[in-house]
């Protein structure tokens, strides 16, 4: 309602007093309910209902006395509330004077752990953790070298950096657990680790061969078998892995082979296309064989390095190949795949770490009996420096 007043032939009107909010009604109530766990920082939704509804009235949600988010009531008296949360609670709704009873969430934490450091008898080697958020509690870590424990330390959640002792060759097998809060969920990660021998070399026979071996042919490097003994075949892979790496080729696997192994460089094709091919980076003198876009083997390779004698670059394609021996005015050639004239990739008992052929793609006698089954009559070879 208005009052006027006539002053002056004006009509002056004044607003009625503003009427107060009134709170709520009596017998009003809260609920909330919410998953019963998440992940650290993942989203969920609480959900609830205010009884009677009250549409489009804006609900908290608090942790304590912390305003976490907040949700608009629906006509039913319904809402929802996203939230991403960084600790288990307790939580609950409000609106005006009206409280809902409290729900907790359980929390997973984050717990990463990784190994620094190459795995070799007396290197440096590394254990590093970290537990988000910081106060899921405390992380412990223990480590046993052939079943017993040679370390047992508690560290604070925010995390652990433990210097390991490797001064035997061996398996380590490090437990990283945590001691949980209230509220939080108990996480477990086992690391291992095989220190092998600090130096191979041709000759040598000891298990961490066959699992250099492994390692090796895991970055698709190729191996001639498995075995303990490092072999003269054997010794090809490593040329590779050291050209590939930019590591002097000397044939021995020492400590800065080990380092890098840990980390290693991971070559990619310079050509896409076609998507099944043959590149000889002569450069690195290796062979890539690319299949799908991706090297699927890496090949040590010798190339032209007779005064005299080149190796030509360019793109080319399989047009001939030899199954056996084929002589030729330069030596023998063990299943050649002619690319373009005389020149061709083909096998040979000798491929030193650097160019040495004259003007041929020499690989190792085990690579070749790999590829020759495997490459088509027109296959693409790319070459280049």
């Amino acid at each position: 309602m208005r009052r006027a007043l006539l002053v002056l032939g004006l009509l002056v009107a004044w607003p009625a007093a503003a009427t107060p909010m009134s709170g709520p009604a009596a017998g009003t109530t809260l609920t909330l309910k919410a998953p019963k766990a998440t992940r650290y920082l993942h989203r969920i939704e609480f959900v609830g209902r205010l009884n009677p509804a009250v549409k489009d009235a804006r609900v908290r949600l608090m942790k304590g006395e912390t305003f976490v988010a907040y949700g608009r009531v629906r006509g039913d008296g319904t809402f929802r509330i996203p939230a991403r949360l960084g600790s288990p609670g307790p939580f609950h709704v409000a609106w005006l004077s009206v409280r809902s009873p409290e729900v907790t969430v359980r929390i997973r934490p984050r717990l990463e752990t990784r190994l620094v450091g190459p795995r070799v008898a007396g290197a440096p080697l590394t254990l590093e953790a970290t537990l988000e958020p910081a106060q899921a509690g405390p992380i412990r870590v223990r480590v046993l070298r052939g079943g017993a424990v040679g370390l047992d330390r508690r560290f604070p959640g925010s995390g652990a950096h433990v210097r390991l002792t490797t001064r035997q060759a061996g398996e380590l097998r490090i437990r990283v657990t945590t001691e949980p809060a209230s509220g939080y969920d108990p996480l477990r990660r086992v690391l291992t680790a095989t220190l092998h021998e600090p130096s191979l070399s041709p000759g040598t026979t000891s298990p961490a061969v066959a699992e250099l071996a492994h390692q090796l042919a895991a970055f698709h490097y190729a191996v001639p078998s498995f075995s303990p003994t490092f072999g003269d075949d054997f010794l090809q892979s490593v040329y590779a892995f050291q050209k590939v790496q930019g590591l002097e080729r000397t044939g021995v696997v020492d400590a800065s082979f080990w380092t890098r192994l840990a980390d290693p460089r991971i070559p990619q094709p310079r050509y896409r296309q076609p998507a099944d091919h043959l590149e000889v980076d002569k450069t690195h003198q290796v062979l890539y064989v690319v299949r799908d876009g991706e090297i699927a083997l890496i090949s040590p390779v010798s190339t032209a390095g007779i005064a005299g004698y080149y190796t030509p670059e360019g793109r080319f394609a399989i047009y001939r190949k030899v199954s056996g021996y084929d002589p030729s005015p330069l030596g023998v050639l063990l299943n050649p795949m002619y690319f373009v004239g005389g020149y061709a990739v083909h096998g040979n008992p000798s491929v030193p770490p650097y160019p040495a052929s004259h003007g041929c793609v020499r690989v190792p006698n085990f690579v070749i009996y790999r590829l020759f089954p495997s490459e088509p009559y027109g296959e693409t070879v790319y070459v280049y420096s």
